[in-house]
């Protein structure tokens, strides 16, 4: 069962910790992305905020604001394009969403560095707000308006620090809109192979356009999106020509578990894992497992851990803790606890900006 709220001095102690932080991070300027910046110091991130978080359940914290820009001249939202991806021969092409900063027009000096970012399990786009949208000015002036909260707040969030954001959607072409969570993870049609394939096209995509840093490329995914993350940056398979590296990779709560019995598994580019040491979908006990193999094969190799006490899966949204019933994994739990984490949530994005901002992750 999901745990309970203490007292209301405990939730209190929580909320002003988050907000405090949440202030903290508005009141630090924007970094560019291609600037030398001194990144926040991950040690002192994680004191400052594990403290606190070490002695809580995600129940205990609060629900937080949307992700904190970081300065007020930054607020303007970002351009989006809806976009067509060319997949590999014999695959759909791709929907894709395309976010570049507002004030990168025609004065921009340098190239825009580059996030790929992949959905989860759940998708990319709300299919309640998609239909009611379906057809109408709204959805032309605004095409990226159906997408999840999630995926367009972090696009706000990272074209604020600098970056184009590409989105592709690998499900809605597919027929699978409303997300496979439902589906056995061996079984489904759209699996590892499928998410890396289109991740692989999303890189290519992204190269071909004007004005783009193609040595500054992050990939990003949450849940099944980061288990396609640890897929595409795994050195032991192929990487086909035309392909941009990947300077540095980032995964929210992956599956590890794929991955720990490859025995094989080498890492391709510099790796932050982020994920939350209550999490009983994607424990973090395996990506612990994973970080270990990883750096007995590769002792000289970037692979950054960061579990976060008594947070669950998603503990970087802002939904309510509460169980879920309907994913695949559930048929032998009973079900996995998904929500998110105030605390958790202001320490990951903490973390995040520092590593993106690192010249040296």
């Amino acid at each position: 069962m999901v745990p309970t709220t203490a007292g209301r001095w405990l939730r209190a102690g929580v909320a002003a910790v988050a907000i405090g932080m949440t202030l903290f991070l508005r009141a630090a300027p924007a970094h560019p992305a291609a600037s030398p910046v001194s990144p926040v110091s991950p040690a002192s991130a994680s004191a400052a905020v594990g403290s606190v978080a070490g002695g809580l359940s995600s129940a205990q914290s609060v629900q937080s604001a949307p992700l904190a820009p970081t300065a007020p001249a930054a607020t303007a939202e970002p351009v989006a394009q809806r976009v067509r991806i060319p997949d590999d021969a014999g695959t759909p092409d791709l929907t894709g969403y395309w976010f570049t900063p507002r004030e990168a027009g025609a004065t921009r000096s340098q190239p825009l560095p580059v996030v790929v970012a992949l959905h989860g399990c759940n998708g990319l786009i709300d299919t309640r707000v998609a239909t009611k949208r379906a057809g109408t000015i709204e959805a032309v002036i605004d095409p990226a308006g159906a997408l999840q909260n999630r995926y367009r707040e972090y696009a706000h969030w990272l074209a604020e620090r600098g970056y184009a954001v590409l989105m592709p959607d690998s499900y809605s072409p597919r027929g699978r809109a409303q997300g496979t969570c439902n589906e056995a993870l061996d079984t489904r049609a759209i699996d590892d192979r499928t998410r890396r394939a289109d991740a692989l096209a999303a890189l290519r995509w992204v190269a071909r356009q004007p004005g783009i840093d193609t040595r500054r490329i992050v990939l990003l995914g949450w849940s099944n999106g980061a288990q396609a993350v640890l897929a595409t940056i795994d050195a032991s398979r192929p990487w086909p020509g035309g392909t941009p590296t990947v300077d540095r990779a980032v995964a929210f709560y992956p599956g590890c578990k794929r991955a720990v019995r490859q025995h094989d598994f080498k890492l391709r580019s510099p790796l932050l894992l982020l994920i939350g040491g209550a999490d009983d979908w994607t424990p973090a006990t395996r990506c612990a497992m994973l970080q270990n193999a990883v750096q007995a094969r590769q002792p000289n190799a970037r692979f950054r851990l960061e579990i976060y006490p008594g947070a669950y899966h998603g503990f970087d949204g802002t939904s309510e803790l509460h169980m879920r019933r309907d994913a695949a994994a559930t048929r032998r739990t009973g079900g996995v606890t998904v929500g998110g984490d105030a605390v958790a949530r202001v320490a990951a994005l903490t973390q995040l900006d520092s590593w993106l901002a690192s010249p040296d992750p």
